[in-house]
């Protein structure tokens, strides 16, 4: 076991203990303080018998053997983590697509984006455009708004265009606060494809920071929508009315605080918990097993907070769950109930167009690609859950 590519910094938490973030080839792990002077000390004099026994009678807490043991075990974690792949835990597929040599240049050019009052006035400027606009929308927008092929292909392309620009912002961040950053890669968040950007790092900066480079992909998307906010306001074009509508849409998506998206990281900063959903379960497990009048020798560590951030805690794990039995058990079987009713009919009729040389209708094109491309990333992610249990079953066989 090399001691020595660890590294141990104090970690800003909610938490009542003193907590420590350790840093293992790119990984993180929260640890409390009698792990990080354990390791600290024998990264420092080496795990020699001599230098057990002598921490054992320093220390006076731990025995040689429960040291011993701990080591070993440590050891053991340590060489299991460095066999895994380094993937994404949220994403069901994951792909790198623009190396972090690639936008270190612009990131670097576009971190003094961040000063704090030029932050301050972006904001402000930008409610009150969005205000204006949804003021104009409402009197005369609502009547020149239309949608066609070329309004869709100009949305498509600046959809992807802010996304790549939203990433950029959470990697500019990095800069502005002098971390280093990963690249920009594509991934499949539950049945929801999304680009994101390696910012892993950020947990060596105090909670504030970290919140300051979470919601630095939804300003970077600010920074980009103020000119179209201001055109639209003499203009009131159809194709920058979507754009404006689809980006504010996308902004209360992106912070919503149970996908992990920039809102569930701004909630877990905020909140000062890492492994936020995490930690909610293991409250839950435990409420549950005391009901039950199971064993119950593992403390939460909800036990550890401060009266408020623990209310806090168990009213978000609570809503998250409502949340996710409202997508799994209403919102997704809604989608095959009016699949089954509405797309054998949709489908006939695009083929009996073409079949008659005519153009199809545009409307219902566009609700069999939308069909069709939502049930292939379900498929999809039954197949990356239910894979893994079928070759365990397979494997026990």
């Amino acid at each position: 076991m090399n001691l020595q590519e660890i590294e141990i910094r104090p970690f800003s938490t909610s938490s009542l203990h003193e907590t420590f973030l350790m840093e293992v080839s790119g990984r993180f792990f929260e640890i409390g303080k009698d792990v990080a002077e354990l390791l600290t000390y024998f990264k420092c004099n080496g795990c020699e018998d001599a230098n057990i026994e002598e921490y054992s009678k320093q220390n006076g807490k731990f025995s040689k053997e429960e040291i011993l043991t701990f080591l070993n075990d440590f050891a053991k974690k340590l060489e299991k983590e460095s066999e895994l792949p380094n993937k994404r835990k949220s994403f069901l597929y994951n792909r790198e697509l623009i190396s972090a040599d690639a936008i270190n240049k612009c990131s670097s050019l576009l971190a003094p984006l961040f000063n704090k009052w030029f932050i301050l006035f972006v904001i402000l400027l930008f409610i009150a455009l969005d205000v204006l606009y949804f003021i104009e929308y409402n009197t005369v927008g609502k009547e020149h708004l239309s949608l066609n092929i070329y309004i869709l292909s100009g949305l498509l392309f600046f959809f992807i265009l802010s996304s790549l620009f939203h990433e950029l912002g959470h990697a500019s961040a990095c800069r502005y606060f002098d971390i280093s950053h990963g690249g920009i890669g594509l991934g499949l968040y539950i049945n929801i494809p999304v680009f994101y950007t390696d910012v892993s790092s950020v947990w060596k900066l105090p909670r504030k920071k970290r919140c300051i480079v979470n919601i630095g992909g939804v300003y970077f998307q600010i920074l980009l929508l103020i000119p179209f906010l201001v055109i639209y306001l003499y203009s009131q074009t159809s194709l920058l009315s979507y754009i404006i509508l689809i980006m504010n849409f996308n902004f209360l998506l992106t912070l919503n605080p149970f996908f992990k998206f920039d809102g569930y990281w701004i909630m877990t900063d905020a909140l000062g918990i890492a492994n936020l959903r995490q930690k909610g379960k293991e409250w839950m497990q435990y409420t549950l097993n005391k009901l039950r009048h199971k064993n119950t020798n593992k403390v939460p560590y909800l036990m550890s907070l401060s009266k408020g951030t623990k209310i806090a805690l168990v009213i978000y794990t609570i809503v998250v769950n409502f949340f996710f039995g409202f997508y799994f058990l209403y919102m997704i079987p809604l989608f095959f109930i009016r699949f089954y009713h509405t797309f054998p009919e949709r489908i006939e009729l695009l083929l009996m167009n073409l079949s008659y040389h005519q153009m199809p209708n545009w409307g219902n094109l566009q609700q069999c690609i939308l069909q069709i491309v939502f049930l292939f990333f379900f498929i999809y992610m039954l197949y990356r859950i239910l894979s893994p249990l079928l070759r365990k079953i397979i494997w026990k066989k």
